[in-house]
């Protein structure tokens, strides 16, 4: 299969390091993620700042999710002062406390431990890194450095340290907006697939009705390490809602439409097989500001799904069909 050219920007190690921007609105995230062959996953941030309104760019901490084989948790998210925080300029080196992140492009290494929680894991990525054009005019900033990874070390589960060894994902993201805010989607899930020599990176969902309510989204396809499709021609559908609390909902069911002729097509159906996690975003607003974001924007929520999905796409003339499980964010805002 040819390389399409041009796909992206050149990435470095720097863009993996903190981006410091003189905003009151600014915020920045290390995300990660694995799935362990023993049945135990992962899944985590380091945090500067608060992506979420209202602002704080002076808050510091981790938020880091284990499960064991039968879906139990041990959930950690623990703050930091300021002056135990640091992150480098050049190359990703972040301390928060005794939890560290550190590495390159090429491989990671990620340490936490908080309550009886840990881990000591070595990421090693097996795809090129991507830095997508958008960084350089929108107010978002995105890397994809481990679109799929090999992981081994160590993880501890309330106190008992075992050996691990699986697959996983990092990327980075850091804005000088609150997300939400401007250019705001009805809704949008976000997942990565791994299936053979195949890794599908996608998001997608349907933008504000007073927008025009059309499709938005983004695919990213690699095949073996060479990223090989990057297309906007994409966008998601929920159905089947579900009520989580009060008025908030989430889909039962999402299906991901990729339409780019010749380049990606075909469908991703996803059902939501757990809830992992959820917020109401509005939950720390005074009356007033819950009300006016309401009027505003809507109730906006963000869920973690294990979904179980069933791919049909044609990349490039090559299919990629398969059923499974996997990890998604969805994010909710009307």
């Amino acid at each position: 299969m040819a390389k399409e050219k041009h796909l992206g920007l050149v990435a470095t190690d720097k863009d993996d390091a903190i981006h410091v921007l003189d905003s009151p609105e600014w915020w920045e995230w290390w995300y990660f993620d694995a799935d362990f062959d023993n049945g135990y996953n992962m899944i985590g941030t380091f945090h500067f700042g608060s992506p979420r309104a209202p602002a704080n760019p002076d808050v510091r901490f981790i938020e880091i999710a284990l499960y064991d084989p039968a879906g139990n948790k041990k959930l950690v998210r623990k703050r930091y002062p300021k002056e135990q925080c640091t992150a480098a300029e050049d190359h990703l080196d972040v301390s928060m406390g005794p939890n560290t992140y550190k590495g390159n492009l090429k491989k990671t290494h990620l340490h936490f431990e908080a309550d009886g929680q840990g881990c000591d894991i070595t990421y090693e990525a097996l795809v090129e890194p991507y830095l997508p054009e958008e960084n350089l005019t929108e107010p978002v900033g995105w890397l994809n450095p481990h679109a799929r990874a090999k992981v081994s070390g160590t993880l501890t589960w309330d106190g008992k340290t075992m050996e691990v060894k699986g697959e996983g994902y990092h990327d980075h993201n850091w804005g000088s907006i609150v997300l939400g805010s401007k250019g705001t989607p009805e809704d949008t899930l976000w997942t990565r697939i791994f299936v053979n020599d195949w890794v599908v990176n996608i998001y997608g969902g349907l933008n504000l009705r007073r927008d025009g309510h059309g499709p938005q989204g983004k695919a990213l396809i690699y095949h073996k390490d060479k990223l090989v499709v990057v297309t906007k021609k994409v966008g998601g559908i929920a159905s089947d809602p579900v009520i989580k609390e009060g008025s908030i909902t989430y889909p039962g069911t999402f299906k991901m439409v990729c339409n780019d002729p010749g380049v990606l097509e075909g469908e991703v159906t996803f059902k939501t097989k757990q809830v992992l996690e959820f917020m109401d975003l509005l939950a720390r607003f005074k009356p007033f500001q819950k009300w006016y974001t309401e009027l505003a924007v809507g109730h906006p929520a963000y869920f973690r799904f294990r979904l179980e999905y069933d791919i049909n796409l044609t990349v490039h003339g090559e299919k990629i069909k398969d059923k499974g499980t996997c990890w998604c964010e969805y994010h909710k805002f009307v």
